[in-house]
């Protein structure tokens, strides 16, 4: 049997989660990105200096190298180059092109949802200041339809000081839109789901734990299981994740929710066509015993899909992230951890400046705990 090997798109930490379980299966791993830097240049077989978006470059890349997976972690631009180039290839994919698609953009997401009378929640398209004339559903969030890492999204309160959130959003879209929606109170759950031919064989909703600061929607941690959700809610977040696999024709593949339990039932935030950018596999593990993204990547390659084993909630699985400001050098004894710590990953060089995702906060690492409920 020949090595298998791979092409993983992107050099941040997410993707190395990928590169060392394909490392560790015997694989031969290459990454690429626009720029020689994260931790991915380093931990594969080989890096290639190309950009993940220009899919006519990666495919001939994949093509020179002869791989047999293109696949990438917690990268929503990734994830329809991941898909043209899958299909053009004739390589294992998971989601099609139009998903993808849709999914990268949150006003395409929002509308879909809306034509299937799913999730609703008050929204708009916007493409210039003018569009939000008739909008009053306030306090309202305003976001790019397609940026990463929380950039240019504010909460407003009127239709006055919405104009310039939709100004700055704008100027964070590369397709020169924005959406708003009507704000959502409620504690926020994620969702992890894995599709096979059709049927949801994997659903595990984890409490979102949100970062208290100044950008809003940054993760701060995670919880299994999720204690937010009751026994009577649960079966709706689970109605809701099979009705989106039915209105939106999902095949195979892993989808990622953020969803919030607002007084009027739970409401999707977000839909990734994707695993999370989290680790949340790895506290999936832990706390399951069934690995996830090997099961992915096993599909992937011919292998049957397996459920897990029933496991028990006896316990509390948590992940929490090191958060700090960007310019200030990282020194791993401004973070500390106590109690019951499972796992550990520092991200950052000693004495080293974090990557600056977003001009406000950055992530320096992770640790996982757990403790008997």
């Amino acid at each position: 049997m020949s090595q298998k090997s791979a092409l993983i798109l992107g050099t941040l930490a997410g993707q190395v989660d990928a590169v060392d379980l394909l490392h560790d299966k015997g694989w031969v791993v290459h990454t690429c990105g626009h720029r020689r830097e994260g931790p991915g240049v380093t931990a594969a077989d080989g890096f290639h200096l190309v950009d993940i978006l220009d899919v006519d470059a990666v495919a001939e890349l994949a093509a020179d190298l002869e791989v047999d997976v293109v696949y990438s972690v917690g990268s929503d631009i990734a994830m329809p180059t991941v898909a043209r180039v899958s299909q053009q290839l004739g390589l294992p994919g998971f989601h099609s092109v139009e998903l993808t698609d849709t999914l990268q953009r949150k006003d395409l997401l929002r509308r879909r949802l809306a034509a299937a009378d799913l999730s609703p929640v008050a929204h708009r398209s916007l493409s210039s200041i003018d569009d939000l004339e008739g909008f009053a559903t306030f306090p309202a969030i305003v976001k790019p339809s397609d940026s990463q890492g929380q950039r240019g999204i504010t909460v407003v309160e009127s239709p006055a000081a919405a104009g310039e959130a939709v100004i700055a959003a704008l100027g964070q879209s590369s397709s020169g839109t924005a959406i708003i929606e009507e704000w959502l109170d409620g504690p926020e759950i994620s969702v992890h789901a894995f599709v096979v031919d059709g049927a949801v064989r994997f659903f595990l909703p984890s409490d979102r734990l949100v970062w208290e600061g100044d950008l809003i929607g940054v993760a701060a941690g995670h919880v299994l299981p999720a204690h937010t959700l009751d026994p009577a809610t649960e079966p709706e977040v689970r109605n809701i994740v099979e009705s989106f696999v039915s209105a939106f024709a999902v095949v195979t593949g892993p989808l990622y929710f953020q969803m919030k339990l607002t007084p009027r039932g739970p409401r999707i935030i977000e839909v990734a066509s994707r695993f999370d950018g989290c680790h949340l596999w790895r506290l999936i593990l832990q706390h399951t015993g069934f690995n996830l993204m090997e099961a992915a990547f096993d599909l992937l390659t011919g292998e049957p899909w397996r459920d897990p084993e029933p496991f028990d909630d006896t316990t509390t699985d948590s992940l929490f992230f090191h958060l700090g400001p960007p310019g200030r050098a990282f020194h791993a004894a401004d973070y500390p951890t106590s109690g019951n710590v499972t796992f550990s990953e520092i991200q950052v060089d000693e004495g080293a400046l974090p990557r600056d995702a977003n001009g406000v906060v950055c992530r320096m690492g992770y640790y996982m705990k757990t403790e008997l409920q």
